[in-house]
């Protein structure tokens, strides 16, 4: 039984680091010419509770879709793909970067690399919404 308690505690602690690590990350972008891009309301409520305090635009679900992605973002200088790491996302992620690439935004990939690296086993960015509860309050 000691085994079993020791064995949860050590998960409990690891999703800790996990949970902090992620909340700094996204916590640390304070930029206002800076936004995230997700693919609907659960990407955009996980990263949320994590931290991130900017300006979000969701694919999905706001009936813009990624038409008009260009125009709609082009008053920021740094867009944040963070997209799910299925085919779907990758799919989306590849064809948002070419609708971009010709209009002069920076176009930010380390985000989402970092974020999959920390959060091993994770796929869909809405799934990150379960290390929220692991943040400690300071």
């Amino acid at each position: 039984m000691k085994d079993r308690k020791q064995i949860n505690k050590w998960q409990i602690e690891n999703k800790r680091k996990v949970a902090t690590t992620l909340h700094k990350l996204f916590s640390e972008i304070n930029d206002e010419k800076t936004i995230i891009v997700v693919e609907g309301k659960r990407d955009f409520l996980a990263i949320k509770s994590l931290g991130y305090r900017g300006k979000i635009f969701q694919l999905c679900g706001s009936g813009k879709g990624t038409g008009n992605l260009a125009s709609e973002l082009s008053f920021y200088k740094k867009v944040i793909l963070m997209l799910d790491y299925d085919k779907k996302g990758e799919s989306l992620t590849k064809s948002i970067i070419e609708k971009l690439s010709y209009g002069g935004v920076t176009i930010d990939l380390n985000l989402r690399k970092k974020v999959r690296e920390i959060a091993k086993g994770v796929n869909h960015i809405e799934d990150l919404k379960k290390f929220s509860q692991y943040l400690v309050q300071e």
